[in-house]
């Protein structure tokens, strides 16, 4: 148990009320994995929680919810759902994630989330009034098969595909962040079952899911991405559009770097790098298009020869040119405007493909005869 956990658990047994660690970590401690989030249940009010520790911020007005911070520790810690620890564990969404933890009793088991453990087994204990309360439980138990590659029990699929019109309402950054987490998870192919199952396309059109998407994820099995772009750059690429990124409110960086990508990876289809494209790209993204293309058991770039193919270039970026906006602006006497990002964009071009060396006084004669 990490110990500033422990410490937070114990601090607020000293003020007098009941607290107990519970969700996501306990699960992860059970399955011998490292926990990511902490949270802790208790029966003190959320202006109780923060007369006990030192640093705090109210982060959940409605869930009643205060982060603490224990040295470099972030615990997240709400008031019980309901009226006692009961409620709160029969509130919570699967039976796996229902499992708590005390410093006195160790863990503790209302409602046979251990035995669901060790079934592999998404199940949870009120299904109808939990999954209709919140219908992103359905996103999270999709979330939930592609990560630990669990099924989703019985009584539980029936209650998501009776729900799961409910996903219409519900926001979209929530959805996002589940979609993202289900896309990185190593049971894909389990995953992108279930969601045929409760035949999600017709629910969440724009997630552009249609037969050949599901084919694709369900036959790719035991297949991880390790971050966000890779993740969102591989879907679009099976179902053959960025659309997806118009409709989830992904930041505009994750959104520039997909669409970058993507289009990459289709330039890639039909011609090796020019160092132009190369400088363009940049050696991380021009790496990760090399991957996607490893993964996808096509010809592809080893990683040394892109790193040696970049470091020959000439110049790696902007700001290695021997010449700046301002310069230009000064040496022709012209107003500033449109034409210095584009008179730039043509000399790097020019310098990346050895039509003119980077030296200041080449730049200015190539580009005042090219502007001729």
């Amino acid at each position: 148990m990490n110990k500033h956990v422990e410490q937070c658990l114990q601090t607020l047994h000293e003020k007098g009320y009941e607290a107990y660690l519970v969700g996501g970590a306990v699960r992860d401690y059970l399955l011998g994995l490292e926990p990511k989030d902490f949270d802790i249940t208790t029966s003190a009010s959320p202006e109780q929680i923060e007369a006990c520790f030192h640093k705090t911020i109210r982060i959940n007005e409605r869930f009643q919810t205060v982060l603490v911070y224990q040295s470099n520790v972030q615990i997240e810690v709400s008031t019980f759902k309901g009226h006692t620890f009961v409620d709160d564990i029969q509130a919570r969404d699967f039976t796996i994630n229902s499992l708590a933890y005390s410093l006195k009793d160790g863990v503790l088991d209302l409602v046979n989330g251990t035995s669901d453990l060790t079934n592999k087994c998404i199940r949870s204990y009120r299904p109808e009034e939990i999954l209709q309360s919140d219908p992103l439980r359905i996103l999270r138990a999709a979330r939930f098969v592609s990560t630990l590659g669990f099924h989703v029990e019985k009584e539980t699929l029936q209650a998501c595909q009776k729900y799961a019109n409910g996903l219409t309402a519900v926001a979209r950054e929530r959805m996002a962040v589940e979609w993202v987490g289900l896309l990185k998870g190593g049971y894909k192919h389990k995953a992108f079952s279930f969601l045929e199952t409760i035949r999600l396309e017709e629910v969440l059109p724009f997630l552009t899911l249609h037969p050949f998407v599901y084919n694709v994820l369900k036959s790719n099995e035991s297949v991880s991405w390790d971050s966000d772009v890779r993740a969102l750059v591989e879907y679009c690429l099976i179902a053959g559009t960025t659309d997806m990124l118009a409709a989830l409110p992904f930041s505009n960086q994750v959104k520039k770097q997909v669409k970058q990508r993507y289009y990459m990876y289709h330039y890639r289809l039909n011609q090796q790098w020019s160092d132009w494209e190369l400088y363009q790209a940049g050696l991380s993204m021009a790496i990760e298009v090399e991957k996607i293309r490893e993964g996808r058991g096509m010809d592809f770039e080893a990683l040394e020869k892109m790193k040696n193919r970049y470091q020959e270039l000439p110049i790696q970026s902007k700001s290695d040119l021997d010449l700046t906006g301002r310069d230009l602006i000064e040496e022709l006497n012209k107003k500033p405007g449109p034409w210095v990002k584009a008179a730039l964009e043509q000399l790097q071009k020019a310098v990346v493909e050895r039509v003119v060396p980077n030296e200041r006084d080449a730049l200015i004669h190539y580009y005042m005869r090219e502007s001729e």
